[in-house]
């Protein structure tokens, strides 16, 4: 059955509907600027955290302290308070490293490194030594300035990088490593890659050749272990070393050293020779473990500061800003649904019938003013609602009499 709506009921609703609309549509604007507003917000952050504060962030501790042991149980040296050889020795390399933050500058970074070598057992000192490096934050290049000294000589010239500290991001290249037993930058070759604490570190060797580091005038000639010789020489005291370093790349941090040095005293014509000091130094497990998790640390914040902090605020910059743009859409595809579906209501609510009936044309059915089995046109009924189909009359003929008669 055909309806048509009732215009006079359904305008209201459908005004109605679109005043809702309306509303929707200012009530989604404000959250629609706060999402683009924190999503532009966001992507700013990580392309600042990612090119401005990283550089800024990702550099060695001004404030950073930490002491590292090495030790050799077989190691031999020279007694000068006894003027024996020490044999099967236990020696210890005993390095504690201050940062100094507020000599510390945006670039630079000052630490004090304080070594020496002794005998725990024996509670004997061989030597120790005293370095105030200033250097570079993320390179670890040595700056001779703002104070560096070695044993409270600022005299000495440092050059190289700092072995307490190596470049940020090491490369598979040679460095010239500075050595503060011989005040000198020597090269550190690659030599590989190793495991050590679970971390995949880069090698570097450095052989330090025999140099002269001191001269000890009045030395015995018999103290060189040449017998019989009663007169002094000005002996010179040899340092030499064949070092490794196992560096994690990522952070710049050693995670392991090896130092086999040997310290001697000779006569100038190199008659005899004294045997200062010689060891195989190696880093305890303890030390490696300590710097292994500082590595790690140190590793995460700047994987944190250079890809996953910046590459998070990129990614949620854009969904916010993306859902900026659908949310309105969104919304008035809601609301223009149900303001339709309010119109529809109402008109089926308020609707009225067309027709009565509806007769489908057939052969029992003919069209609407058609008489049965004829062409002639049927009498027009008085009401429009209706069609009305004549019917016969008992006991009269189906056909008709002729002209002037009424049928029907």
């Amino acid at each position: 059955m055909a309806r048509l709506p009732n215009a006079k009921d359904a305008l209201p609703k459908a005004r109605d509907a679109l005043a809702s609309l309306a509303r929707e549509l200012r009530s989604a604007r404000p959250l629609r600027c706060a999402l683009a507003g924190v999503g532009a917000f966001a992507i700013t952050a990580g392309l600042l955290l990612r090119f401005y504060a990283a550089p800024a962030l990702v550099t060695a501790p001004p404030a950073y302290y930490g002491t590292q042991v090495l030790s050799d149980p077989h190691a031999t040296y020279f007694n000068q308070a006894t003027l024996t050889t020490k044999k099967n020795a236990t020696l210890s390399d005993v390095n504690t490293i201050r940062g100094d933050a507020a000599a510390s500058t945006g670039s630079t970074v000052t630490w004090d490194s304080y070594s020496y070598i002794w005998d725990p057992d024996n509670h004997v000192t061989l030597s120790s030594s005293y370095q105030r490096a200033v250097f570079n934050r993320q390179t670890g290049e040595l700056l001779d300035c703002c104070g560096a000294a070695i044993d409270d000589d600022p005299r000495i010239r440092q050059y190289g990088i700092a072995g307490m500290f190596w470049p940020i991001g090491t490369k598979k290249t040679t460095y010239m490593l500075y050595d503060t037993s011989t005040d000198r930058a020597w090269p550190a070759v690659f030599s590989g890659t190793a495991m050590v604490q679970g971390i995949l570190t880069y090698k570097y060797t450095q052989q330090v050749p025999a140099t002269v580091v001191q001269k000890l005038p009045g030395t015995p000639m018999s103290l060189l272990g040449v017998p019989g010789a009663s007169y002094t020489v000005t002996a010179n005291r040899t340092y030499q070393a064949d070092n490794t370093f196992w560096i994690d790349p990522r952070t710049g941090i050693p995670v392991d050293v090896d130092e086999k040095i040997a310290s001697a005293l000779h006569d100038p014509a190199d008659i005899g020779s004294l045997t200062v000091a010689s060891a195989d130094l190696k880093m305890s497990q303890a030390s490696q473990r300590s710097l292994a998790a500082l590595a790690n640390s140190s590793a995460a914040q700047i994987v944190t500061v250079r890809l996953t902090g910046p590459l998070a605020g990129v990614i949620l910059g854009v969904l916010l800003l993306l859902a900026a743009a659908w949310w309105p859409r969104r919304v008035a595809s809601d609301a223009r649904r149900a303001a339709v579906s309010l119109v529809r209501r109402a008109a089926r609510k308020n609707s009225r019938p067309l027709y009565p009936e509806r007769i489908i044309p057939s052969p029992q059915h003919p069209p609407p003013g058609v008489l049965p089995g004829t062409t002639r046109e049927a009498p027009r009924a008085a009401s429009p609602a209706r069609w009305s189909v004549p019917r016969r009359s008992a006991g009269r003929s189906s056909r008709c009499p002729g002209r002037g008669h009424r049928c029907g």
